[in-house]
Order: structure tokens, then sequence, then C-alpha cells
């Protein structure tokens, strides 16, 4: 039984070197994961992003570039109403998202435009059209589009509904 304890002790001692490397290895690549991140952190949130290898430059200038908010005044219109149930209102408010100041300035001087685009999108909705999130979402791309189109060049980017009520 001694003779056979000793082949085993053998076997042991020469599988410990390979796990060894690997473990070695294992632990340089997390090591070097971790000096790589630590860099791109540093380079982007205390560095501030300024310099960074490997980030295009349109994308740094993409970052840079902010939107401008537009509010429009509150729409308040009658829901079409096909089940007879009676009348049913919604009121909504909404903010765009704009590119850019000249956009915003191209929008206030079109706003009778934009609000009867507006009123007769939304005059036009039944009560099962908005009562889902798809619906809004619906609603907000056929808007988007909409606006796009008497604006002329896409300035508005998205919608935001900072009131949606159905009464």
């Amino acid at each position: 039984m001694a003779e056979e304890k000793e082949p085993m002790e053998n076997e042991e001692e020469g599988k410990t070197p390979k796990k060894s490397f690997f473990k070695w290895i294992f632990l340089t690549g997390i090591a070097l994961l971790l000096v790589v991140g630590a860099y791109f952190g540093w380079a982007l949130f205390i560095k501030g992003g300024e310099g960074v290898a490997g980030i295009p430059e349109p994308l740094l200038k993409m970052r840079e570039k902010k939107s401008v908010i537009c509010p429009l005044n509150p729409f308040i219109v009658n829901l079409m109403d096909k089940s007879g149930l009676g009348k049913r209102y919604l009121k909504v408010s909404m903010k765009l998202e704009v590119g850019s100041e000249k956009d915003k300035e191209r929008l206030n001087d079109r706003t009778p435009q934009v609000r009867d685009t507006v009123l007769l999108l939304l005059s036009s909705l039944t009560f099962k059209d908005i009562n889902s999130i798809e619906g809004k979402i619906d609603l907000k791309q056929s808007l988007i589009s909409r606006i796009n189109r008497v604006l002329g060049d896409g300035p508005v980017k998205t919608i935001y509904f900072s009131e949606f009520v159905v009464q």
C-alpha cells in the first residue's frame, strides 16, 4: 500500500506547476485589464476626455453639442368618439428638443403652423389610440414627423410629454 501512495503523490506534484502557470497567466490578464480600465476612467472622467486615444473627433464634438428644449403651450382637444360613451378630452403639454438656437428661432417663427398640425393630429385620435404605452410612442413619432415636415430639415429630435391627461 505504501508503494501505491507514492505514484499518486508524484502525479499530484506533476500537475501543480501547470496549475500555477495558468494561475499566473490569469492574474496577469486581470491586472492588465484593471490598468487599462483605470487609464480610460482617468482619461474620461478626471481629465475630461480631452486627447483620449481611440475616440474619433466627431464623437467628441457630438458629446459637446447641446440640444435646446422648446416648451409649447398646452393643447386641449376633444378626442374622436366612435363608441358613443360620451365626450373625452385630452390635455397635453409637451416640450420639443431641437438641435440649436437657430432651430428654436425657426420653431418660434412657425408656432401657428406647428400648433395647427398638432391640433389636427390630436383631435383625430381615439381613446384606444393613446391608452397604451405603444400608442403614446406612436403618437410621439407621428408628431415628430409632422412637425419636421412643417419646419423642414428635421430640426426636432424628440418630444417630451410633460403633461398627458385624458378625461
